[in-house]
């Protein structure tokens, strides 16, 4: 009814309403809907965006009260504003786009290199890919991305990564995990 999903509410562990919209609008905007083109599903994306922006912090934080997995929930949102706006190209997204992205930088825990559940924790690599996607997808957005985050992440990658088969990356330490070195070898991608 008010644009939003809630992971919980579907079949989840987890409650929050900013991860489950994120997630929610993401095949929609895929499939290429958006909320300023008419289109069978124009009403659900522009009530899930609208949603996400009423959610939004002065910080640019975006986070639904009461929903857990700070960083987790911001990537995933972030994600989804930045191709909203990336694909319609609305001015009214921009802004609020780019400041996602601006919190995202200064969450960034400068001596581990990425993110945790919270800001400025050391990092792990599944929060750090959520994060990575978001500053990629804000910078294909046309959106300002400091290449010193990029940095970090390849700091953070550099310590989790697997001396005895490099290419495999940890979660929090050198132990590879299948799902971690996904993540790992995603962020040197979008690095190039």
């Amino acid at each position: 009814e008010d644009g939003s999903w809630d992971l919980k509410k579907h079949q989840g562990s987890t409650k929050s309403h900013t991860a489950g919209t994120g997630l929610g609008v993401l095949p929609f905007l895929a499939a290429g809907y958006t909320h300023n083109v008419d289109g069978k599903y124009k009403e659900t994306v522009t009530k899930a965006v609208t949603w996400l922006l009423a959610n939004q912090q002065d910080s640019g934080e975006l986070q639904g009260k009461g929903d857990s997995q700070r960083m987790y929930s911001h990537g995933i949102a972030a994600i989804a504003l930045c191709e909203a706006f990336a694909m319609s190209q609305d001015e009214a997204l921009k802004k609020p786009a780019q400041k996602a992205l601006n919190f995202i930088v200064a969450a960034q825990h400068k001596p581990s290199g990425g993110w945790r559940y919270n800001p400025n924790e050391k990092a792990d690599t599944s929060v750090v890919g959520w994060q990575m996607m978001a500053l990629k997808s804000g910078e294909m957005a046309g959106l300002t991305v400091p290449s010193s985050s990029y940095e970090l992440v390849k700091k953070w990658l550099a310590s989790v990564e697997n001396q005895k088969g490099p290419g495999t990356f940890g979660y929090t330490d050198r132990n590879p995990r299948p799902s971690m070195t996904a993540e790992g070898l995603l962020c040197l991608q979008f690095m190039g």
